[in-house]
């Protein structure tokens, strides 16, 4: 295990390794700190537990805009998500502490990724996530021999439920939406980035934020380890229908939520959304959010183009489109955008 403390996001207080989610003192979100700089790549808390996910290829595409554009192919992963990442990171510290058995909710993704590296590691899972997830999701958890739990309503309920099965249970509750260490995996996609040239802007879309905050912390390290010269601008895309993060940033209240077809990233509540608007502010970049007509219009586009992604993956390149014509993407500049799920995983659009 790489020597490094937990610290309160809220409050300053520094814990020692461990699974817990939240401050002993004040109840909030921990990051992780390290002892040393890092300075050949980026740093991990641990080993982590792999699959084989990572070194995803990136093409190019051409958009009908005046950038250059870059897919980044992150549904390429294991599992069919770039939540691969942060679940071999976080499967890897729970070994480090003995875990058999362990809960997590999900709107289907993290779900899916982390029932099958628990599985590989030899621990049982309990997920839950909203009826509502696509059954192909579901049929992944269960393929690996995890219980998925369906929960009808929001995907809040997911959430509320998981707690009350922990606190009935006693089983350790691995979130990657609470998690530092489910981030801290994600930063592997920054070093990914950086070692094939620095775009000058990412559009990702952006549900709980762990590849934005990832990509965050991994490019200011490897910008701290003079390892690259700048840091790209992070754009973050929503759903208009699910939007905290696109409201935060133009310090309006969060609108009311409505059904999306985005369902990867209909987080009504973020718990890291603090976290999140730094990461934009401070790479000078973006938030906003695209209209279910945007999102489904590029979904078929990128599909003509011989790539089948979720939605999810589709509301990145409505947002690009919006970025462009707005001029906060200037015309030449190179622009990558993840894709972030395996279109086989979610049902048809009608």
């Amino acid at each position: 295990m790489t020597p490094h403390r937990l610290r309160c996001l809220d409050c300053g207080f520094r814990a020692e390794p461990g699974l817990e989610l939240s401050c002993a003192l004040c109840g909030g979100l921990f990051a992780v700190e390290y002892e040393s700089a890092a300075r050949e790549s980026v740093r991990l808390p641990g080993v982590a537990w792999s699959l084989g996910e990572g070194s995803t290829p990136t093409i190019e595409l051409d958009w009908e805009l005046p950038v250059r554009l870059e897919l980044k192919l992150e549904f390429l992963a294991p599992t069919g998500s770039f939540k691969d990442r942060g679940a071999a990171t976080l499967i890897g510290m729970a070994r480090e502490f003995a875990v058999r058995e362990f809960v997590e909710d999900s709107s289907g993704n993290a779900g899916a990724a982390l029932a099958a590296y628990g599985a590989s590691a030899g621990m049982r899972a309990h997920i839950f996530l909203p009826a509502s997830a696509g059954a192909g999701k579901r049929a992944q958890i269960e393929a690996v021999g995890a219980v998925a739990h369906s929960v009808d309503g929001p995907r809040a309920a997911a959430t509320e439920a998981a707690d009350a099965f922990v606190a009935e249970s006693g089983l350790p509750l691995l979130s990657h939406n609470r998690s530092p260490y489910f981030s801290e995996g994600m930063k592997l996609v920054a070093q990914e980035i950086a070692q094939h040239g620095l775009p000058d802007s990412i559009v990702l879309p952006v549900g709980n934020g762990s590849m934005l905050i990832g990509l965050w912390r991994g490019f200011s390290e490897l910008a701290e380890s003079g390892l690259i010269g700048r840091i790209p601008r992070l754009h973050a895309v929503q759903a208009t229908a699910v939007s905290p993060l696109a409201a935060a940033f133009r310090g309006h209240d969060t609108p009311p939520t409505r059904p999306t077809i985005a369902e990867g990233i209909a987080v009504a509540s973020p718990p890291r959304l603090a976290e999140m608007l730094s990461a934009i502010c401070e790479s000078e970049g973006s938030a906003m959010a695209v209209s279910e007509v945007e999102i489904t219009s590029a979904h078929r586009r990128i599909g003509q183009r011989g790539l089948h992604v979720e939605p999810t993956s589709a509301v990145a390149l409505a947002g690009l489109e919006r970025l462009s014509a707005r001029g906060l993407i200037a015309a030449g500049e190179r622009v990558l955008v993840p894709l972030t799920g395996s279109g086989l995983k979610h049902s048809p659009i009608r």
